[in-house]
């Protein structure tokens, strides 16, 4: 059973250890887990919380393992009167480790409807596990910090997917 699993896990990530070298001049196209819908009901309350959050990445590799991109992101939800949106523009590297692991840093600027911008610094790690010889798997732990005016920290564990086109 033991020797299954192994092979499983062996088999599911060979192509990503194969591809680990990702050659300058890559261009990169990803979109991380915000893109999701969900709406919920509440028995107490005779109104939905509604929320669309659609986060997407584009970049190009200046560098073997070196992506530089810029980032998109649109973040709305209702809850009766309550409701509001915001979009976040950002620009980020990351550095492959001549494997699929991955660190990315970067700058985002969120701007809420009705406010103002704020700033923040996400860190991430991530592994690129690639499915074929483009498309890869990426989950990934976020961690962001807000500067000037902006005092949230946010934690966050993203399953998104990038495509490399070589």
């Amino acid at each position: 059973m033991k020797t299954f699993f192994l092979s499983a896990l062996l088999t599911c990530f060979f192509p990503g250890i194969i591809n680990a070298q990702i050659e300058q001049g890559t261009i990169f196209l990803g979109a991380n887990a915000g893109l999701n819908y969900s709406s919920q009901d509440f028995d107490v309350i005779d109104d939905n919380l509604n929320v669309l959050e659609i986060d997407l990445n584009v970049g190009s590799f200046i560098a073997d393992n070196f992506l530089l991109g810029v980032s998109f992101g649109y973040f709305a939800s209702g809850f009766g009167e309550l409701d509001g949106s915001s979009v976040t523009l950002g620009a980020f590297g990351r550095y492959y480790f001549n494997t699929p692991v991955f660190f990315g840093l970067g700058y985002e600027s969120v701007n809420p409807d009705g406010g103002d911008a704020l700033g923040r610094i996400p860190f991430r790690i991530g592994y690129a596990a690639f499915l074929t010889e483009t498309v890869a798997l990426e989950p990934s732990v976020v961690y962001a910090f807000g500067v000037g005016d902006n005092e949230s920290n946010i934690l966050e564990i993203n399953i998104g997917f990038g495509i490399y086109f070589r």
